[in-house]
């Protein structure tokens, strides 16, 4: 039961859980599009030279890129939510965010 009321209350944010499941899923998703590029371009080289090149060397390359904003936008997301916590634990020591005059 004590799962469930975790889950249920929001005093906790499970975002960073989260993120790391999406980000593996993410990248598993993407190795799968470059697995499927190069396959791709190994059997249009044999149809046609300049083809088959560009489709390897632009699912490589698109591969490459793809994870570099994944991950990019997850360690956004994850600061976002240290963030969070950061200013939650302010709070919880009674300091405020305006300087007193």
């Amino acid at each position: 039961m004590e799962i469930v009321k975790q889950f249920l209350n929001f005093d906790k944010l499970m975002g960073q859980g989260l993120v790391k499941i999406v980000y593996y899923v993410c990248l598993v998703l993407i190795a799968l599009g470059v697995l499927f590029g190069v396959l791709g371009g190994l059997g249009a080289l044999a149809l046609d030279f300049g083809l088959g090149l560009g489709t390897l060397l632009g699912s490589l390359i698109g591969g490459i890129v793809g994870v570099c904003f994944l991950r990019f936008g997850c360690e956004l997301y994850i600061a976002i939510f240290k963030i969070s916590d950061d200013l939650a634990a302010i709070r919880a020591n009674g300091s405020s965010l305006t300087p007193k005059t």
